[in-house]
């Protein structure tokens, strides 16, 4: 199972220096030993280290909800079990209503989400809108009150906003604007 972190805020403490980079360097010896355990146990210790850096930071590129939502903690998850890649996600919650946002990093989701973003037309009950100045699909279903917007930065980032129990396409596309795409491309190097 993958691992999990939850980060609780936007203004996280800075973490203690890791040493991911001495965990490397032990895999590294281990390997070339012959411990294939050790060494595998090491980068499994480093990975952690590197992905719970990359969760803080890209936890500082999440929409913030005004009004009454109430945000969750962020979480932080390894989809090295599903293809790679690595998620970041908040719940926020309103009265009934709840909205999900979750940045998915080097996952295999980038190209089915940029084959969707591609199709001319769009799928029916699908249209494409412009989000945080990025291409974007919105799908709302107002009898069942569920709905979501997704676009893909810098063809690494699937960016998702699905809402349950909303009344209006707005609040999805509201949190859609609120991610901070500047931030994600300077962390991604773009």
């Amino acid at each position: 199972m993958g691992a999990m972190v939850l980060l609780a805020g936007l203004s996280l403490p800075a973490f203690a220096a890791d040493d991911a980079a001495q965990h490397l360097d032990a895999a590294k010896a281990a390997f070339g030993k012959g411990d294939s355990i050790k060494a595998a146990r090491e980068t499994e210790i480093a990975l952690r280290q590197i992905q719970d850096r990359l969760g803080k930071q890209f936890a500082e590129v999440m929409p913030a909800l005004g009004g009454r939502w109430k945000a969750d903690p962020v979480e932080v998850e390894s989809l090295g079990e599903i293809g790679g890649g690595l998620s970041v996600s908040r719940a926020y919650i309103r009265d009934d209503s709840s909205i999900n946002v979750t940045l998915l990093l080097d996952s295999p989701e980038v190209a089915s989400t940029l084959a969707q973003l591609a199709a001319n037309p769009p799928q029916p009950n699908i249209k494409k809108i412009k989000a945080a100045g990025e291409d974007a699909l919105l799908r709302f279903d107002a009898s069942t009150g569920t709905g979501e917007v997704t676009m893909v930065v810098a063809g690494r980032v699937v960016l998702e906003v699905q809402g349950d129990n909303i009344t209006a396409s707005e609040p999805l596309v509201e949190a859609a604007n609120g991610w901070n795409i500047g931030k994600i491309k300077a962390l991604l190097g773009n």
